[in-house]
């Protein structure tokens, strides 16, 4: 399956018009692939918006083929891990923000991804609970105090 992975990002790769190694590693329920070429900066695009559209392509086209989803998320020079370590460290601060003044916080213009990533980071918590509200490109997380 990794290899039928690897040929369709290879193939809107070859459509864009950007050569890079592709690597792809199965995990439980997705798939992990790390690019390594000359043009991260346009893969990665404007806030990583072109790298959320060839995620999303590729996963569709994965599975109108297997006919079953099965996530593909890929990795640009490191641009995902920085960008979730980020999103950790802003999740403590904003945690720690609604602690100490006891009003809730909302974050806007996160990718369902990020959103996602915060709510698990934050689900163990003892102190505050975290929910999305809010529809399509005006979805929004809060953090509130338990």
């Amino acid at each position: 399956m990794e290899e039928k992975v690897q040929k369709i990002v290879e193939e809107l790769l070859e459509k864009i018009g950007v050569t890079a190694t592709v690597d792809v590693e199965a995990l439980e329920d997705s798939y992990q692939v790390r690019l390594d070429g000359e043009e991260n900066a346009l893969l990665i695009g404007k806030h990583g918006n072109t790298l959320t559209s060839i995620e999303l392509i590729a996963t569709l086209i994965l599975a109108k083929e297997i006919g079953e989803f099965k996530r593909i998320t890929i990795e640009i020079g490191d641009y995902r891990r920085e960008r979730e370590d980020y999103l950790k460290d802003l999740a403590g601060r904003l945690k720690d923000d609604v602690i100490s003044s006891g009003y809730e916080k909302t974050v806007r213009g996160l990718k369902p991804w990020e959103r996602r990533l915060i709510h698990m980071h934050l689900s163990e918590d003892d102190e505050v609970i975290t929910e999305s509200t809010g529809d399509d490109r005006d979805r929004v997380l809060v953090i509130k105090k338990k």
